[in-house]
């Protein structure tokens, strides 16, 4: 992978970067928001419950996905960008476009899916 192409994909990795910091900062605002103490009836109290869970839930997504893209930007720091984990071949362009974080080829990704799925 060129050098040209390399930084389009971290230009990319950084936007998304900043864009996932920025939806966990509301986030966190709005579950801080949703705790402080008020009075409520049980049935308020519930509802605030599963939406702090429901935003537990999607904070931790976007967690996963800032350490995919901190472990990509470890990789174009080492050298290895572009190449899957798991056989060591070249990425697919395109796939490195739609998904600049990712760490395997297509067919590795079908692989883990498929395994995944037999559990």
């Amino acid at each position: 992978m060129d050098a040209a192409k390399i930084r389009q994909c971290e230009e990319k990795l950084l936007r998304r970067k900043d864009q996932i910091r920025a939806v966990l900062a509301r986030i966190e605002k709005e579950t801080r928001e949703l705790t402080e103490e008020r009075a409520l009836d049980w049935l308020d109290q519930a509802r605030d419950v599963s939406e702090v869970r429901l935003r537990d839930h999607l904070s931790e997504g976007y967690l996963d996905e800032l350490e995919h893209i901190q472990m990509a930007f470890r990789r174009i720091l080492a050298g290895g960008y572009g190449f899957c984990t798991a056989c060591h071949e070249p990425i697919e362009a395109r796939r490195l476009e739609l998904f600049p974080a990712t760490e395997f080829c297509s067919g590795c990704q079908a692989t883990r899916e498929a395994l995944a799925r037999a559990r």
